[in-house]
């Protein structure tokens, strides 16, 4: 906690130590855009303690972080999504949206590849084992 507001301060490695609602926004933006072409695809919407995501079916889940953000949206369907680099990196260079854009498309191929790769051995990241 911070002690200000009395929540829970969850860091993210994507946004870096300040998280802001710019950041947010600026993140769900992204990932609407690059998902907005699957069918039945989620939607993310920014809050201020980070984002929810409401499924196809109405479902509804909260995550904290980016990569979290990502794992929640590639993890029932990671063939059917593939998150891609801009091929042209300069067209994000547009001040810290851009960088922020990138982080999380850099990201998104990330889990992507991390959640394909367990599927693919048939394991499942999302699940931890237990001992």
């Amino acid at each position: 906690m911070c002690g200000a507001c009395g929540r829970t301060v969850v860091t993210d490695p994507i946004l870096g130590p300040v998280r802001t609602m710019r950041q947010h926004l600026i993140v769900a933006q992204t990932i609407n855009s690059i998902c907005h072409s699957r069918a039945g695809a989620p939607k993310v919407a920014a809050t201020s303690e980070g984002w929810l995501v409401t499924g196809p079916t109405g479902s509804i889940a909260t995550v904290a972080t980016v990569e979290k953000l990502w794992a929640a949206i590639l993890r029932d369907s990671p063939g059917k999504l593939r998150p891609e680099l801009p091929n042209d990196v300069g067209s994000l260079a547009d001040g810290e949206s851009g960088e922020i854009s990138l982080r999380v498309r850099a990201a998104g191929h990330r889990v992507w590849n991390e959640i394909s790769g367990a599927s693919a051995h048939g394991s499942d990241p999302s699940r931890k084992e237990t001992k």
